[in-house]
């Protein structure tokens, strides 16, 4: 009996301590895990929102921006690349008007001809302003855009002026592209008025225009391109009057102008619109003169615009972004 009384006992206080010690190893951490849980989550939950809200005022920013842009395309274009078409109307109108009697039946019918055509072409241009004017997302206009039949319905508006000039235009064969077609007509019509515009007194002006694919080694000397796309390069070569290398940033700003006289009249906003359409498409305008032998404008696209973005963003956010 002595022998398991004796053994009982120590038993007990074993088992006591045990009970001791493992309260005291459980009751420390429990504080801890409280103390994280209340804290910690608290204050990366702010720092959370405060990067959400900064980049929702970048994007709205940079939305605010495009719009501005879209403002100084609508002005320009209204005050410039409408009057064409209108300009040959009148022309044409007048030269019927004041000639009635002498032309013949043929000539009649060729000059109403011009005038009809100018008349679509007039109303295309309006319907495309409108669209553009009334959708908020410009993903929704993208479409696969011929870059040949941009070209022939821009030297279309430009036929009489050609015509009057006696330029030669020289036409290579152009891609496709991701594009909004009213945005590469008013690029095309900006780039060509100017060549036409600064012509040489008495030289008829040679017009090329002319594409090549971007390789990934050319793509490396332009850093400004998203090296995940692929790219193409329109050159718009003249033998115009040319300027010193050394204004090729200032021609792309807006209201800047080389020419200080009234020989060749302009705002000098057509190729400041030109580069912000151009970077709008993640692209790269530039271009190289030399004074007196003419000019040469590079316009880098993309073929295909990059992808949409994730449908998480608000859509206000995603407009032009």
């Amino acid at each position: 009996m002595t022998k398991r009384t004796e053994q009982d006992k120590p038993q007990k206080k074993v088992s006591r301590l045990v009970k001791k010690t493992a309260f005291k190893k459980v009751s420390k951490p429990i504080k801890k895990e409280t103390h994280i849980k209340t804290e910690q989550p608290v204050a990366v939950e702010s720092e959370v929102t405060k990067e959400e809200l900064q980049s929702t005022i970048e994007k709205l920013s940079f939305q605010l921006e495009q719009t501005n842009i879209q403002l100084d395309q609508f002005a320009h274009t209204t005050s410039h690349e409408l009057q064409e078409p209108l300009r040959k109307i009148i022309i044409f109108s007048k030269i019927l008007q004041q000639n009635e009697k002498k032309l013949k039946k043929e000539e009649v019918k060729k000059y109403l001809e011009k005038i009809y055509s100018s008349s679509v072409r007039l109303r295309k241009l309006i319907e495309d302003m409108l669209n553009f004017a009334r959708v908020t997302n410009y993903e929704k206009l993208l479409l696969k855009t011929d870059l040949n039949e941009i070209l022939k319905n821009t030297l279309f508006d430009f036929d009489l002026l050609i015509e009057e000039k006696k330029a030669v235009v020289i036409l290579h064969e152009l891609p496709e592209i991701e594009a909004v077609p009213f945005q590469m007509s008013q690029l095309f019509y900006d780039i060509i008025h100017n060549s036409l515009k600064f012509s040489k007194v008495d030289v008829a002006p040679i017009i090329e225009i002319a594409s090549r694919k971007l390789t990934k080694k050319d793509m490396k000397s332009h850093a400004n391109l998203d090296n995940k796309l692929s790219y193409c390069e329109i050159t718009f070569k003249d033998n115009g009057i040319g300027f010193d290398q050394k204004y090729t940033e200032q021609i792309f700003t807006m209201f800047q102008r080389l020419s200080s006289g009234g020989e060749y009249p302009g705002t000098g906003i057509g190729l400041a619109i030109c580069k912000k359409v151009v970077q709008t498409y993640h692209g790269e305008i530039f271009a190289e003169g030399l004074e007196g032998q003419g000019a040469v404008i590079h316009v880098l696209l993309p073929i295909a615009q990059p992808k949409k973005l994730p449908d998480d963003i608000p859509t206000i956010l995603k407009t032009w972004v």
